[in-house]
């Protein structure tokens, strides 16, 4: 399965973004750790480079994906 990587993004929050399948890696700039989550939107990557793409806020999009629409779940470590 290809791994679709985001890096050098436009945020204040998010440094990069690593997609495989519904698994996806997020390292934020505050603390440097990347966490891992799943995902239930099959379109997760194509909305991901929408939100690149239009110089949208990714930590934004993100946060959203996890607290409001709870397409974006924690892995447990």
């Amino acid at each position: 399965m290809e791994t679709r990587n985001f890096s050098n993004i436009d945020s204040t929050a998010v440094s990069d973004v690593a997609v495989t399948g519904n698994d996806v890696a997020i390292t934020y700039k505050s603390s440097g750790r990347v966490y891992n989550y799943t995902t239930t939107d099959a379109n997760f990557v194509n909305l991901l480079e929408n939100v690149i793409e239009s110089n949208q806020s990714v930590g934004r999009f993100i946060n959203r994906a996890i607290k409001e629409d709870q397409t974006l779940q924690i892995v447990a470590v």
